[in-house]
């Protein structure tokens, strides 16, 4: 098997999830979850970062903001405190996870680079996959599927 690196599109599903009815979606999710308990997962800081401003945006869409991003655009800081204690639990959520954090050191930025070259991915994906390949994994989380032109990088999407 092989650690798993996981995408902020499965994290977003996964602790968004209410593990209700047999989807493809959470059948795919508690997969990955096992595997990950199994084979251990790793994420980077652009996954975190990802993960809180679409879970921010999400929130303020819950909570009747017509225009979530002019919103957090215009009062950061006040949208930051409406939004403390939900952040707050999915950090410990995230935490719980017990998930390696890859750093973006020099060896991911070149890997990065030759990745936006060819296969030619924008540079987001570039940055996740080569956090992954450089972290040894060979599985990625994602619902994406530009990472299935990534040698040496197989897709578990839903």
């Amino acid at each position: 098997m092989s650690r798993c690196y996981l995408d902020t599109n499965f994290l977003y599903v996964h602790l968004r999830s209410r593990a209700s009815a047999a989807t493809p979606i959470e059948e795919w999710r508690r997969s990955v979850v096992s595997h990950v308990a199994a084979d251990g997962g790793v994420i980077s800081a652009l996954v975190l970062d990802e993960l809180a401003y679409r879970l921010i945006l999400a929130w303020l869409r819950e909570d009747g903001v017509t225009d979530p991003l002019a919103n957090y655009r215009a009062e950061p800081q006040t949208t930051m405190r409406a939004v403390r204690r939900r952040l707050t639990r999915t950090w410990r959520a995230v935490d719980a996870l017990a998930l390696e954090h890859c750093p973006t050191d020099r060896a991911v930025v070149t890997r990065a680079q030759a990745l936006m070259a060819k296969p030619g991915l924008g540079p987001r994906d570039a940055f996740h996959a080569a956090h992954a390949l450089v972290a040894g994994c060979h599985l990625i989380a994602s619902a994406d599927p530009d990472f299935q032109r990534v040698p040496g990088l197989r897709c578990v999407a839903p």
